[in-house]
């Protein structure tokens, strides 16, 4: 009988699709936050960014300023594989030309605080940068993974500082980022040696010589983890193992 049972249950466990043993659904996060009461929960601000008039204000027309707002990771410390980001900003009140920027990172997780216009030099970093440094011009949409340029692309159709609100839309799947503004696509870029991580969402701004009230708002962010092996699958193989190891003792 014990033997028929093994045997049994070796054909049953060798049937199972291989897509059944090593999938099952997996965790998605999603922020929502229009800022309209306040000081959300879940959302940590750095420097002088702060609420102010129902928007996220990273940054005053004042000199010489790192802002920075983080929200607390979505997936209780999961691998990340896909992200979506969409949010409105608004670079106003410029003085001496305007500067510098805003960025959107999504940090590698517990990597976060006040940043530049370049994102943090912590995973993926896209910037709206409005002031050249030796970039290709003082109004392009940059991106970056761990802190290295990857694409830094001039923007003829609109000024970023214009005092107009925009809207960008950003998604990452498998390391390919597709960047959009107000409707029309930048770029789309195919992160090198790119692999999941923990993660966060961080904006930042700053201000230097030349300033820009920066401001942020509306600010919609899911994420996608990757799957994790069933436990139903991983009983089975484990039982699998079981009569594997009777059978050749036998």
């Amino acid at each position: 009988m014990m033997d028929y049972l093994m045997n049994k249950l070796q054909n049953i466990l060798i049937a199972l699709p291989l897509s059944v043993a090593f999938t099952s659904s997996a965790i998605a996060g999603l922020i929502s936050e229009d800022f309209n009461s306040g000081s959300p929960a879940g959302v940590s601000f750095y420097g002088p960014s702060s609420v102010v008039n129902q928007e996220a204000q990273l940054t005053p027309s004042s000199n010489s300023l790192l802002g920075g707002m983080s929200f607390t990771d979505q997936d209780n410390g999961q691998l990340i594989e896909a992200w979506d980001a969409n949010f409105d900003f608004r670079i106003d009140q410029n003085n001496g030309g305007g500067a510098d920027g805003i960025s959107l990172t999504f940090s590698r997780l517990g990597d976060v605080g006040p940043a530049s216009e370049e994102g943090l030099f912590s995973g993926l970093a896209i910037g709206f940068d409005t002031w050249k440094n030796g970039e290709v011009s003082g109004n392009h949409i940059s991106l970056r993974y761990d802190g290295v340029s990857l694409v830094e692309q001039h923007i003829s159709t609109t000024i970023l500082e214009n005092g107009a609100v925009h809207n960008t839309s950003i998604s990452m799947i498998d390391g390919l980022v597709s960047v959009s503004l107000d409707g029309a696509s930048i770029f789309t870029h195919d992160v090198a040696n790119w692999a999941a991580y923990s993660g966060q969402f961080n904006f930042g701004a700053r201000t230097g010589g030349a300033r820009s009230r920066q401001v942020v708002d509306n600010f919609i962010g899911s994420t996608v983890a990757v799957p994790e092996p069933s436990m139903v699958a991983v009983f089975g193989l484990a039982l699998f193992g079981l009569a594997r190891r009777k059978i050749v003792k036998k």
